[in-house]
């Protein structure tokens, strides 16, 4: 059985990669940074990965799930921009969208032409449940993720035997914070640990649940 990951090369990608490991799954690696997804790939005992930037060349994972067929595919890979939107640099937005939109749909669809069973989980956040001033790019990018999760679960009812599921992330402790230049000053206390996400997330997302929110304090904010 094979399980393919994306941004595996670190933060709860690499977790959710190395907890489909243990139980039992060969692991198909993707992520854009090849140094990193190498040391991740060796670390997991993975020889099957591949660097690719999903922002723009993610029609090449069309062919490694044509040819690996992945029970399990986890679309994690993304990423955010902080800060008022007419100071954000386009570029950055427009590869935002192609790689927390763009890619993750056209995966999707890939799978569920060549699968007729098995198990998605599409990587969304909290972000999505209410208005992010300051992130309103990058919460609208994860409003869709759950939106097109959810639509497309009851899309494939009593059709298909796959699963999807949409995981509404809360913050946790990976390079997100730095990447997308935002401050932490008032979460560090409620951050997540990326190693029992990926546990829990795994376990839901095997589980059939479609709605996956990890924190009780993130289920009441998502309510």
């Amino acid at each position: 059985m094979h399980a393919l990951i994306t941004g595996a090369s670190s933060g709860l990608g690499f977790h959710i990669a190395k907890e489909l490991k243990m139980r039992g799954y060969d692991l198909i690696l993707i992520s854009r940074n090849e140094e990193k997804l190498k040391m991740a790939a060796e670390m997991l005992h993975s020889s099957i990965y591949y660097p690719i930037d999903l922002s723009k060349d993610y029609k090449k994972v069309g062919d490694i799930i044509e040819e690996f067929k992945p029970q399990v595919v986890v679309n994690n890979a993304g990423f955010g921009l902080y800060g008022e939107l007419e100071n954000l640099k386009w570029e950055r937005i427009e590869e935002m969208i192609n790689l927390n939109i763009l890619a993750l749909t056209y995966i999707t669809k890939k799978v569920m032409e060549v699968l007729d069973e098995g198990y998605i989980m599409n990587v969304s956040s909290v972000a999505a449940c209410h208005s992010q001033p300051k992130l309103s790019a990058y919460a609208a990018t994860k409003s869709y993720v759950a939106i097109f999760s959810r639509s497309l679960a009851k899309e494939i009812r009593g059709r298909k035997k796959l699963k999807i599921s949409y995981l509404l992330l809360g913050p946790t402790r990976t390079n997100f914070f730095k990447n997308a230049g935002m401050p932490t000053k008032g979460i560090e206390r409620i951050m997540l640990s990326p190693d029992k996400v990926a546990k829990y997330a795994v376990k839901k997302m095997l589980r059939g649940k479609r709605r996956i929110v990890p924190g009780v304090i993130f289920k009441l904010y998502c309510l």
